[in-house]
């Protein structure tokens, strides 16, 4: 009988313990992985793009060259066969839906290509707003 007693006062407990509880919202952690001919043009991009990703919390990035036997596992993992200087995945994709346009995120971003026909279909700009929709901004 003691025990009804105290349960609508434990009820009372237990919801002010969950209302007063500190609510955060995190957004999902983003993870890069960036393939890249170790070369001071494709060593460049790698800088920037990892001067972009610091603009965001929660953001892990992990680089593979493209030269080293260690990377291999990856390069095979996303059937990196072609002679690609940057590769960019972002959460495991490196396509993206920009204002409508597709783009991939292979070879250098535009306006950063040395070489033409290595000039790619993304710019750090179209890196900034992948990051921030998946960082839940509203940039």
């Amino acid at each position: 009988m003691n025990r009804l007693k105290m349960l609508p006062g434990l009820i009372a407990l237990f919801g002010l313990f969950i209302f007063f509880q500190p609510i955060s919202v995190h957004a999902a952690e983003i993870e890069i992985e960036i393939f890249y001919l170790p070369h001071p043009p494709a060593m460049a991009v790698v800088g920037k793009v990892e001067q972009v990703a610091g603009e965001f919390a929660d953001v892990t990035i992990k680089k593979y060259s493209f030269d080293d036997p260690k990377s291999r596992k990856m390069v095979e993992k996303y059937h990196l066969t072609d002679h690609i200087p940057v590769a960019v995945f972002i959460n495991g994709k490196d396509s993206f839906t920009i204002d409508g346009r597709v783009l991939r995120m292979r070879n250098f971003p535009k306006g950063d290509s040395f070489v033409p026909m290595f000039a790619g279909e993304w710019d750090y700009a179209d890196l900034r707003a992948i990051l921030a929709g998946l960082a839940g901004e509203g940039r």
